[in-house]
């Protein structure tokens, strides 16, 4: 797969992008920059009129979760132009209750602290909370790193309010909150997560990529004999449950002869029947430590065969939308004098 060339405007796009559908409309994030300067986020609709912040970030994750919350909290009408003058604007209940208010807001600094890994004693801490979700379907810590791996390398770039019900097990897809005692805790939780998603996109970044992946090691055998295996069993799992958030997405990795070869580590753990001869290759614990041995080199690879792809889409919707751009503080251009975030760029508005 090749990335075409854009020889007039030379710009790094981030692999952090996504087509967001919603209410009959679709928006395409995106975030990019020239070489020597910060990450600008830029919402563009169906129509082609941009939505671009007037502020930069310091990094490409920082500036999408600033588009998750603007989305989720405004609502997608907000970002398109033609939008009907009755239409329902939802605001999530979690993202009201988690947005800080102006005050409390963090300073500069506080995108660097989102992509700060966490430590062994916060890993431990959001384990024992994943342990003690009152829910079969439940994700647990190892299961959680597989499924955040899945999203951050897969074919497309999907926001939190996507896949987080996932993870406390929720059945209502709408159901970013956890189950956690009080909003101290709810702030707490999603900050860990957030952050251990970050990491994996910062694992990726560096060239090479340098994957790490977490699961526990077990013990087998008994008196003199006991030995320690790595588990990478439910990591598996987890990774195929992010596949499955969209896996028409992620067919051609899996109808591509190389992709599959790459992917068959993770399937013969994680899948439930995946070959016919996954029983006897996953049977013993030294065939499953093998098999998890392979996963990080898949990883690389994989990530690897979608980069090519989304970035690709990123450059055609970027010469698109290379025109006359419209900042959310910068007057309507419909003459109104009024500011465009308060104008045509609000869904109660029409020209």
């Amino acid at each position: 797969m090749n990335v075409p060339n854009d020889d007039e405007i030379k710009l790094i796009h981030s692999p952090l992008t996504r087509t967001h559908s919603a209410d009959g409309h679709t928006l395409h994030i995106q975030i990019y920059r020239s070489p020597d300067s910060p990450w600008i986020l830029e919402i563009v609709d169906e129509q082609g009129t941009s939505t671009v912040w007037d502020d930069p970030f310091d990094t490409d994750t920082a500036a999408m979760e600033a588009a998750f919350v603007a989305i989720e909290t405004e609502g997608v009408l907000s970002f398109v132009a033609q939008a009907q003058q009755a239409a329902e604007e939802a605001e999530p209940e979690l993202l009201r209750k988690l947005a800080p208010a102006p005050q409390n807001r963090p300073p500069s600094g506080g995108a660097h602290d989102m992509m700060t890994p966490l430590s062994d004693e916060e890993l431990d801490a959001l384990e024992l909370f994943l342990l003690d979700l009152d829910t079969d379907e439940g994700m647990t810590l190892d299961m959680l790193d597989g499924f955040l791996h899945a999203i951050v390398i897969g074919p497309e770039t999907l926001l939190p309010s996507d896949w987080l019900p996932k993870v406390w097990g929720q059945q209502d897809a709408d159901e970013m909150m956890p189950p956690a005692a009080d909003l101290d805790e709810v702030q707490r939780v999603m900050g860990w997560i957030m952050r251990h998603h970050n990491s994996i996109v910062s694992d990726f970044e560096q060239h090479p990529p340098q994957p790490q992946p977490l699961w526990p090691t077990v013990q087998h055998g008994q008196g003199d004999q006991v030995r320690e295996f790595e588990d990478a069993e439910a990591w598996a799992y987890g990774f195929v449950q992010g596949v499955k958030l969209n896996p028409a997405a992620w067919q051609p990795l899996l109808s591509d002869p190389q992709g599959r070869r790459w992917f068959r580590p993770i399937g013969l753990l994680g899948a439930d029947g995946f070959s016919a001869d996954q029983d006897a290759l996953t049977r013993k614990p030294e065939q499953r430590e093998a098999l998890a041995a392979d996963i990080a080199k898949s990883l690389v690879r994989i990530h690897a065969f979608w980069l090519p792809l989304r970035q690709a889409v990123q450059e055609r919707h970027t010469a698109q939308r290379m025109r006359a751009k419209v900042g959310r503080n910068e007057p309507c251009p419909c003459g109104s004098g009024k500011k465009f975030k308060k104008c045509c760029g609000a869904p109660s508005e029409l020209h």
